[in-house]
Order: C-alpha cells, then structure tokens, then sequence
C-alpha cells in the first residue's frame, strides 16, 4: 500500500538523468514529496534530504559491498566497495600518508596551477576545465602516487584509459574497454618497477600500498586501488574547478573584493561553498544488509527490505533549505556550512584534505585575475555521462594577463 501509494508522482532514476545537467529542480520535488523515496522502476530508493543521507552513510546496516557481477571484479576489491575492519585497515594505509604528504604538497601544487594557466598568458583564453583543472589534478594525484611525471603525453593517455574507468565504474559503459586493461597493465608494470628497485626514502602513496602487505596481499589489491586513487582523485578537483568556475565568474566582482581583503580566509570558504554547490560525486549507492526501518528520517512508513538499494544523492543533500539557508543562492562566506561533498561517516572520502588544499590554490590562482570571463564565443560542453556530469569544456578569457605577471 505505502508503495504503491508514493508512485502517483513521476520521480525515477531515469528522469534524474535525463535531467542531469540541472536536476536541482526535481531533487526539490522529490525532497518536499518524500525525501526518501521508492522508485519502483529501479526498486532502489531516493534520498534527497540532508538528515537522511548522513544518518544512513553513518547506519552500519547499510552496506557499500553490493550483491552483483561484479563482485569477482577489480571494482569489487576497491576499498570504497568494503566495510568494517577490512575497509578500515585500507582507509587508514590511505590517510596516514595522505595527511603527511598534504603537508609537504603546496609548492608542487601551486607549480602545477601556474602550468595551467599557461595557455591563458600565451594566448588570453583557455579551456578552464582542460588546460586548468584536469592539469591541476592530474599532475597532483600522479605526483602522489609516485607516477612518473616527466612524459606528459603518457600521463594525458593515462587520464584518457582512467576516465574510461571512471565511466564503467560509476555504471556508464563507453569508449574503448580495452582502455580499463591498458590502464591496470600500466599499474601493474609500475609496481613491479618498484619492486625490482625499491627507495629507502619514497614517500609516495603506491610505495606505502606496496609495504603494506597484510592490508593489500595480492597485487590485484593494490592494483585496484590505485586505479581508484588515479580516478578519483583526478575527477574530484576537475569537475569541481571546472563547474566552479561558472557560478564564480557569476559573481567574479564581490568574490575578488573579498579575496583582496582576505585572500586565505575566502579561498577556504569559498572552497567549501564551491564543494556545495557542485558536489563532484553526484550519488552513492547503498544496499541494506537487513530490514531497516527509517520512518523516523521520512513522514510516512519507509521500511527498507534486506537487498534493496538506496542512491543517496549528495548534491541533493547540499541543496536541502532544512540543513541550509537560500542553499540555491552563492554564499562565498557561508557559515556554517556542513557540506557533504566529500560524503559522510566511515567512508567519507580519505583525499578530502589534498582536494581542499588543490581546490584553494586553483582558487588563488585565479584569483589573481582580475578581468577573467567566459568566452563569449565557446559554448561549454557537458560530459554525457549523467551519473559523474560536469562540463567537459569551459572556455574562459582574459585582457590584462601576461606572461609572468600571475604571482
């Protein structure tokens, strides 16, 4: 009856992604109709509220190890498809070094920011998503990862066989899946590589994984999870710079007015409304490991049976007038701001600090250009992947920059 009852609106899986590019105002729907939702024609439940999404991402009867095919794949062995102990003991190999390295990163970082804007000063445009934001965060993860960085065109291969291992892996079956392959042999041959000529001193992250024998004890283990480190630590900071740079040209003005007086403060701020707002990681898909029921988070019964999926939709969360004020309107001062982008409880993400630290020297480095604008001849592109979206391209423009004059 409760099921049947929720379906005299239209609100699916399939209309959000047709809707992709600007879901927001069906997740407002969706929110103020039932904030957790079942979908019967994907028998997967939405949740679109702010309350309900963390109070399951924290609910260890909700699992991310999900009951599919896949399970025999590499997918399945990514520490973001584990729970318990087992994900614990590889969230940590993960953390520990990551926080150290965040430390020793700013100058490497801002290196790579000047290496973006370089088509910028040559010519006075560029694409903000190709030559910035995806240099940016493809030189930083590489470089974390120990990866080689002196051979750029391999490194640009490399981000091309990810981004195919990003589709396939968020559900998105497209381009050549032999890239998937190339990628792991890559992976494969650079662990060996390490192996064969090990560094006392190495302080990269694929070095720590490969010391870390109890926690990954095959090589398709740690292949795996560099290939999800590759991924994600790529698509984070690239789709939020490169989706952030409209709403900030939108209000270019008033938040160069704010960085003059207080260029540290605004850019951690900014940072964070910025991750609001755009939310990198659209969905995260959850499945009960037993009857659970959340009536207490919803109006009305919502018994979620064993088996069934829920698609927790972060950028919804962010959106939610009951956790944030005008959240559709930009607050580069927002305070506070609980943003989930980076998800919530056990699994939030273990990058978040390097993506902060990324995303406020990108902010800085723009912001060292005063008259910056979009082209207003280059149309941006979206990615037509629904379940990741953001722009592919974003062409921005600027009078005044020259070589040598960005600090």
């Amino acid at each position: 009856m409760q099921r049947a009852r929720r379906q005299n609106r239209t609100f699916s899986v399939s209309s959000l992604r047709r809707h992709y590019t600007n879901p927001f105002a069906l997740y407002d729907a969706l929110r103020a109709h039932d904030s957790i939702y079942f979908d019967a024609s994907s028998r997967c439940w939405l949740v679109t509220g702010y309350h309900a999404t963390t109070a399951i991402l924290d609910d260890p009867r909700f699992t991310s190890r999900l009951d599919d095919s896949s399970a025999q794949s590499l997918v399945s062995k990514q520490m973001v498809f584990m729970d318990g102990e087992e994900h614990q003991r590889r969230q940590n190999a993960l953390l520990r070094p990551l926080a150290q390295m965040s430390k020793r990163m700013p100058d490497a970082i801002r290196l790579f920011a000047q290496e973006g804007l370089e088509t910028l000063r040559r010519t006075g445009e560029m694409d903000a998503v190709n030559d910035f934001a995806a240099h940016i965060s493809l030189m930083s993860i590489a470089h974390v990862l120990g990866m080689p960085l002196d051979d750029h065109e391999q490194l640009l291969q490399l981000e091309r066989w990810s981004d195919t291992f990003g589709d396939a892996t968020s559900g998105y079956f497209h381009g050549d899946m032999q890239d998937v392959a190339r990628l792991e042999d890559y992976f494969r041959q650079l662990i060996e590589t390490k192996r064969r000529h090990p560094d006392s001193d190495a302080d990269d992250l694929l070095s720590g994984f490969i010391a870390a024998k109890d926690v990954f004890p095959e090589d398709d283990d740690l292949i795996s999870n560099c290939m999800m480190v590759f991924a994600a630590g790529r698509i984070t900071t690239k789709k939020l710079l490169g989706n952030g740079i409209q709403i900030l040209l939108e209000h270019w003005s008033e938040v160069q007015k704010l960085y003059q007086e207080n260029p540290k403060a605004i850019t951690k701020m900014l940072g964070e409304e910025l991750l609001r707002m755009v939310t990198p990681t659209r969905c995260l898909i959850r499945q009960a490991v037993e009857d659970v029921d959340l009536s207490h988070l919803a109006t009305g019964p919502h018994l979620v049976r064993r088996g069934e999926r829920l698609l927790l939709f972060l950028e919804a969360a962010n959106y939610d007038p009951a956790s944030f004020s005008c959240p559709a309107q930009f607050d580069p001062q927002r305070r506070p701001n609980r943003q989930v982008a980076f998800g919530f409880g056990p699994h939030q993400c273990p990058g978040a600090t390097l993506a902060r630290l990324e995303i406020q020297i990108a902010l800085e480095a723009l912001l060292s250009i005063v008259d910056l604008k979009a082209h207003s001849d280059m149309q941006p592109v979206w990615n037509p992947n629904p379940n990741l979206g953001g722009y592919l391209s974003f062409y921005v423009v600027s009078q005044t920059v020259k070589r040598g004059s960005c600090p």
